[in-house]
């Protein structure tokens, strides 16, 4: 359950990060290491593809779903992590890891707010929303709005991100993609 959780939150942060691209007009935030406080909330069951179900035994499945709804009933911990935005995340366009299934487009860009709309119609049908608002050009919130799957059972992610930015100078953070936390990775050491 911490491998999901901790995969939203990494998706809620990376859009954060990248909102700024492709638009005529761009985010005035200042470049630099943010502090990045993220929640997430999700219900649902994520839609899993049909070779990784037909793996699992129906006792597995629903105790993957009783895992979920627990899960999902608890009340989710702020995440903190700390990002380095540079002129490159600005300046390029936000990506999708499956980018050839899942679209972006900006609705609406000022300088002090952006909103993307995603839409995936691959296997994994889904949609939603991102929009980030920058007060000033050290602070911004953000909230996230996602529905991956289609029925009662649809799987949905809510969450809500707020950034203050803590200096020019990134120091040892890179592009974030230490922040992560690789449970597998975890597991190996011991």
């Amino acid at each position: 359950m911490t491998l999901l959780k901790t995969t939203a939150i990494a998706a809620l942060t990376l859009t954060a990060l990248s909102v700024g691209a492709a638009a005529p007009e761009r985010l005035n935030v200042k470049l630099g290491l943010w502090e990045m406080t993220s929640i997430v909330r999700f219900s649902g069951m994520p839609p899993l593809p049909k070779e990784v179900l037909d793996k699992m035994t129906p006792e597995q499945r629903a105790k993957m779903a009783a895992d979920l709804k627990a899960a999902a009933a608890e009340e989710p911990e702020p995440e903190t992590s700390s990002e380095c935005i540079t002129q490159e995340d600005l300046d390029r366009p936000f990506k999708s890891a499956n980018a050839d299934e899942c679209t972006q487009t900006i609705v609406r860009t000022t300088r002090t707010t952006q909103e993307i709309r995603m839409v995936c119609t691959g296997k994994t049908k889904g949609s939603g929303t991102f929009k980030v608002n920058t007060p000033t050009p050290d602070t911004m919130l953000g909230t996230l709005d996602l529905k991956a799957g289609e029925g009662p059972d649809a799987f949905t992610i809510k969450g809500t991100i707020k950034g203050r930015w803590l200096g020019s100078d990134c120091g040892d953070e890179d592009d974030g993609d230490d922040d992560v936390y690789d449970e597998d990775e975890d597991n190996a050491e011991e």
